[in-house]
C-alpha cells in the first residue's frame, strides 16, 4: 500500500476514506470517486486502503480512523 496518497489528504478526508472502507471495502472506492471535488484523491487513497487483504485492511482502516479523528479533535480544540 502507497500511504503517501492516503496521508496527503486532509484529516477530514482521511476519516471519510477510512470508514467507507471499512463499511464498503472495495466498493468504498466508486462511492468515493463521484466527490465533484476530491474525488480523484479519494478514489485513490480508497484503492490504496482496499487493495489489501481484509485480514490487514479492517485493523489498519481502524487504526487510521482513530488518528484522523484525534487530529480533527485536537485541530478543534486547539
Amino acid at each position: 500500500m502507497d500511504m503517501q496518497r492516503f496521508r496527503a489528504i486532509s484529516a477530514h478526508d482521511r476519516a471519510l476514506v477510512a470508514i467507507a472502507v471499512l463499511l464498503d471495502g472495495r466498493e468504498a472506492v466508486a462511492y468515493l470517486e463521484s466527490d465533484v471535488v476530491h474525488g480523484v484523491s479519494l478514489k485513490k487513497a480508497a484503492l490504496d486502503l482496499a487493495s489489501l487483504d481484509p485480514d490487514l485492511r479492517m485493523p489498519l482502516a481502524g487504526t487510521l480512523l482513530r488518528s484522523a479523528l484525534q487530529e480533527l479533535k485536537a485541530a478543534r480544540a486547539g
